[in-house]
């Protein structure tokens, strides 16, 4: 129940509302204090978080990418046989189709097989786009030094390729499995039988 009339004034009481105003008044002060101080710390620790966040991203999508790229690559671990070309738009008669082997290991590192020749190379891959790509650099043989630029698609045991020639900038990277009109060639390898991929 609420008293009907407030009680007389008096000097204690005086005393003690201006000390209780003394002290809410500090209290209220300490609190806004308090919350400028929370929110600067606030804003702080967002920038802060925010800092860390670009830093850490793009190690973290490169870390994501790097396992991509060390997947595929062991995807194509093994060794493959050409069994079909393309070029120019048109395919070669199966009799035509050369003796090649292209051998991959997990870390890259290849090795091109004919009857004529034997290089090296070492290929990269990149599945993120929206062909997959694929960089050949010969490290031995007559194209030493020269890359291809291609893509290609791998459906279980079925490798298909569109590379350039050797020595042609990266621009010149084939849009698509299409020869006609241009000097790529398509590969259609077969991973060599017993040679399954674990």
């Amino acid at each position: 129940m609420w008293p009907d009339q407030s009680p007389e004034p008096t000097p204690v009481n005086s005393v003690r509302s201006a000390v209780t105003v003394h002290i809410m008044s500090w209290r209220w002060l300490s609190f806004c204090h308090s919350a400028i101080h929370f929110s600067i710390r606030g804003e702080l620790m967002k920038h802060i978080i925010g800092f860390v966040f670009v830093l850490v991203m793009p190690v973290v999508l490169f870390a994501d990418n790097a396992k991509d790229v060390s997947k595929e690559l062991k995807d194509l671990e093994g060794k493959w046989k050409a069994v079909a070309m393309e070029a120019g738009g048109q395919p070669f008669p199966k009799e035509s189709v050369p003796d090649f082997t292209f051998i991959v290991a997990a870390n890259g590192k290849a090795t091109g097989k004919s009857p004529q020749e034997e290089y090296q190379a070492t290929i990269t891959v990149d599945s993120t786009k929206s062909f997959w790509t694929i960089d050949n650099l010969h490290e031995t043989g007559a194209q030493k030094g020269k890359k291809q630029y291609g893509i290609y698609k791998l459906e279980g045991d079925k490798w298909t390729v569109c590379m350039t020639r050797p020595g042609v900038v990266e621009s010149d990277r084939p849009k698509d499995f299409n020869t006609k009109d241009t000097a790529n060639v398509v590969f259609v390898f077969e991973r060599l039988k017993g040679d399954k991929k674990p």
